[in-house]
């Protein structure tokens, strides 16, 4: 049956239309117009911040690909302020290409040589196949509605076994879009590569009712995950014109794509028309400037032919934070003392320097350059770092010989102008004083051997004047009347008196004379030890009483310990009855330790030697009176790494 004139005119101008419009090869340097460009920013990757990477899809109006396109031509626009990028790279990743079929009755209409529509329509996806034999750079699936599915395959030659198994039943089918709609989702899977252009070929009927806002759903979500959606529309030419020919020509024109019009006589574009440019992308990196935590805005702007074509604005949030700073162990007090006894001169004192190590990390979770970092001793800066390693810090010593207390702070600022400090420490600063040799014992005191020597010379002067007789004191007086013999009758009887207390002189009451130490008699002792378990100069701790408490914290204790990994209350140790000693843990962090077994709930008795720790604070156990020695205690060995 033949149609009417005016019908098949309509008809004709509408595939000539269409003919028209497909376009293949790549875009040369033509020109463009840059209000109809269409310029695609993928969404920004920030996992190296604030190193950020994207790719960028720029087309003619036509849909074609733009392949002379130069770093300079680009920008990206971030909160409002203009930035270059960093690095545009083309590459050629392939596409992730879905085929959806909807069969329906058009499908299944036969020629005068007895093939279908679809037959058709399929022996040209295989000729397509066929050309690519070999090629693994596509991302290629298939999914036919109430048929047969298979998602992301490399080899193309499975693909083509798999659309060859299907045999159109278009006679007892209705058109799906629920098979569009699994089509779009497999398209918006990730991609094998980097920058794989997305599209799907869509092979149905004309819909039968109205399904424009469905399509228009459809559509949308296609294009925020930035597919091409392509169509092949089977219906006889009469209807190619229709409103559903018209609702399809919108779905594909809303994602970018074309629409294809095939009653059985019309020439089948190849795939590989849409294909071609959908295999090229651009990457891009720029390096941000953001420097607060919250949503923030991105999009791309390219200059073509003088004037600029923009992509869509989008938001993307992102945590961003100082980076946070410590010092990893630094000493509580440091001690400078001269290698040698007769040495007087303040810049012998060793050691000259104190090294820090600090602690940087980033809470965000990006690592990122650091611009420097400055050392601060009592509020003043003492080293700036502007160059690797930022994390190590040297103090000068040579300058303090006088014991004093310091305060000590490090600040960090990255690239973005963040900073941070960390505590303020304190350190105690001392300096040894060793056995001062004779030299040093005159110079320093100086003006009390002048009196000395002075009082030594009028004694002598005193000495030699009465042995010369020049000086008559009133003792001798006294001596020479006792020498006469008085006449026992004629003299009184004197009485014997006690003679009175000599004064003792000034200089004598003012002498600090030793006195007798008295103590008290001690059950046992804990002789310090050193942190390689030898012992220490310092004096033992006597064991006076039946309960010794020990720990840090001076009103819960009898015996303090000034060290950190000691608890305000530690241990106990207890003298029981039998004159045995338990010792017992007051549940504390760094545990009580005897001969390097921790000490259990219960306690645990101690005998002669026992090393015993309290945390890292160490003693030997010694008893007053022994009844027996322990073997000596070894110090376990590191296991063998």
């Amino acid at each position: 049956m033949s149609l009417p004139p005016r019908r098949v005119i309509l008809s004709l101008v509408w595939v000539l239309i269409l003919l028209l419009g497909i376009r293949s090869g790549p875009a040369g340097a033509q020109e463009i117009d840059q209000e109809s460009a269409q310029v695609r920013l993928a969404p920004i990757e920030s996992e190296e911040f604030p190193h950020f990477t994207s790719y960028l899809d720029v087309r003619t109006p036509e849909g074609d690909f733009v392949f002379d396109l130069e770093s300079s031509a680009v920008r990206i626009i971030e909160d409002g302020t203009r930035l270059p990028v960093s690095d545009l790279t083309l590459l050629h990743s392939g596409a992730q290409f879905v085929v959806a079929i909807s069969p329906g009755p058009a499908f299944d209409i036969r020629d005068s040589q007895g093939l279908t529509r679809y037959d058709y329509l399929s022996q040209s996806l295989v000729d397509w196949a066929g050309s690519r034999s070999g090629s693994t750079v596509d991302d290629l699936s298939i999914v036919v509605a109430g048929g047969p599915e298979t998602t992301h395959l490399s080899e193309i030659d499975r693909w083509v076994a798999v659309l060859r198994s299907y045999t159109s039943t278009g006679e007892e089918a209705d058109p799906n879009f629920d098979v569009l709609t699994r089509a779009i989702d497999i398209a918006s899977d990730p991609t094998r590569n980097p920058g794989m252009g997305r599209a799907i070929l869509f092979i149905t009927t004309l819909p039968e009712q109205d399904v424009s806002v469905g399509l228009q759903s459809l559509a949308a979500r296609a294009s925020q995950q930035g597919v091409r959606i392509i169509v092949w529309m089977v219906a006889s030419s009469e209807l190619f014109a229709s409103p559903g020919a018209e609702q399809l020509l919108n779905l594909s024109e809303l994602t970018g794509g074309t629409l294809f019009a095939y009653s059985g006589q019309e020439p089948i574009p190849s795939p590989e028309e849409y294909l071609e440019s959908l295999r090229s992308t651009y990457s891009i990196a720029y390096e941000s400037r953001i420097t607060t935590s919250g949503p923030h805005q991105v999009y791309a702007e390219v200059n073509l032919n003088g004037g600029s074509a923009s992509s869509t604005t989008q938001d993307f949030e992102i945590e961003v934070l100082p980076p946070n700073i410590a010092f990893i162990t630094p000493p509580q007090e440091i001690m400078r003392s001269s290698p040698d006894e007769d040495e007087t001169d303040p810049q012998a004192l060793q050691p000259d320097s104190q090294s820090f190590e600090l602690l940087i990390e980033f809470p965000d979770g990006y690592p990122r350059s650091i611009k420097e970092t400055r050392f601060l001793v009592d509020g003043v800066v003492e080293q700036v770092l502007t160059v690797e390693p930022f994390d190590r810090f040297t103090w000068d010593l040579s300058e303090h010989t006088s014991d004093g207390e310091h305060f000590l702070q490090a600040e960090i600022e990255d690239m973005l102008g963040l900073s941070n400090m960390t505590q303020e420490i304190s350190v105690k600063l001392m300096i040894e004083n060793k056995s001062q040799g004779v030299v040093q014992i005159v110079s320093q005191n100086r003006s009390v051997l002048a009196l000395l020597l002075v009082a030594i010379s009028g004694a002598i002067l005193l000495l030699v004047l009465v042995i010369g007789g020049r000086l008559r004191p009133g003792i001798l007086r006294d001596l020479r009347r006792q020498n006469k013999k008085p006449d026992p009758v004629t003299q009184p009887v004197q009485l014997a008196q006690e003679p009175p207390p000599q004064p003792q002189p000034s200089w004598i009451k003012r002498i600090q004379w030793p006195h007798r130490r008295v103590s008290s008699k001690a059950y046992a002792h804990l002789i310090s030890l050193t942190e390689s378990d030898q012992e220490a100069s310092t004096p033992p701790i006597s064991i006076t009483s039946s309960r010794v408490t020990f720990g840090k914290d001076s009103d819960q204790v009898t015996q303090v310990l000034d060290d950190a990994s000691v608890e305000a209350l530690h241990a106990t140790l207890t003298r029981e009855k039998e004159g045995t000693f338990r010792l017992t843990d007051e549940g504390s962090t760094a545990g009580t330790w005897v001969n390097y077994a921790q000490v259990p709930e219960g306690g645990t008795y101690l005998e002669q030697g026992d090393l015993i720790h309290f945390g890292r604070v160490g003693f030997r156990f010694m008893l007053r009176d022994p009844k027996r020695v322990r073997k000596p205690v070894q110090k376990p060995q590191e296991p063998a790494i």
